[in-house]
Order: C-alpha cells, then structure tokens, then sequence
C-alpha cells in the first residue's frame, strides 16, 4: 500500500457508495454500479466492502458515486490492496484516489464536518483536518 497523505476517518455505519468499472488496462468500458460499504475515507483513499472479487492493481479504474449528508462525490481510484475477507463472501479493499486540488479539499471539509457531527468535543482533530484543508 502507498503511504498516505491524508487522516481517513472512519465512516459512519451504513455508508454507500456505488461502484463501477470505468477503464480496464486503460480502455474504457461501462458497467452497472453495485452498492459497497464504505469504510474509511480520506481525501486521498477509500477502504470499502463488497461481495464483489476484484483483482488488485492498476488494471481496473473504479468509479465511485458517494453521498453522504449534504455532500456528493463523484470520484476515481484504482485498487491497492484487498485487505481481508469476511463471512466468506465479502471483501474488503483499499482504493487510491487520485481528485483535483478542489476536490480532495472538499472531501476533507466534508470529513471535517462528519467528524464534527460524531463527536462535537475532538477540537485537537478537527484542528488536522482544517490545517490539511489549506495543504
């Protein structure tokens, strides 16, 4: 895995993302969106969970369509690792993202502000997350 540059948080349960195939060894191709879990997330990586086995590397570019509160992200990563496997039948991935300046600083005011509705009292991390806002 690559070393990140961004604090990820964890997301609060129930998160969904939708997922696709955008490109496969750099060709495009379109498939229908399955739902994921979404883990973690940073401005630069997301770690999911799905039913889906997908090979690990820069073959595949995913895409993922992520809302949640009042935000919406429209974003693409390629898979760096499956981390591990649960009930036999879901799979967990970490994802790189790779988004414009303005996006990754929306994805961390996003973060920010999620942090903030989970727990109000954390000045010392929302501090982080407003110091990274800036980078």
């Amino acid at each position: 895995m690559s070393s990140r540059r961004s604090i990820r948080i964890r997301m609060e349960s129930g998160t969904i993302a939708h997922v696709s195939i955008c490109s496969v060894d750099g060709r495009p191709v379109h498939t229908r969106a399955a739902k994921v879990f979404v883990n973690y997330l940073s401005g630069d990586s997301i770690a999911f969970m799905t039913y889906l086995k997908l090979p690990v590397g820069k073959r595949l570019e995913l895409h993922f369509d992520l809302q949640f509160h009042e935000w919406h992200f429209s974003l693409i990563g390629q898979l760096e690792a499956q981390i591990w496997k649960r009930d036999g039948n879901q799979y967990v991935y970490e994802c790189a993202l790779q988004p414009d300046s303005n996006i990754r600083k929306a994805i961390v005011r996003a973060l920010e502000q999620t942090l903030q509705r989970m727990n109000p009292t954390a000045a010392f991390v929302h501090a982080l997350y407003r110091r990274q806002e800036t980078t």
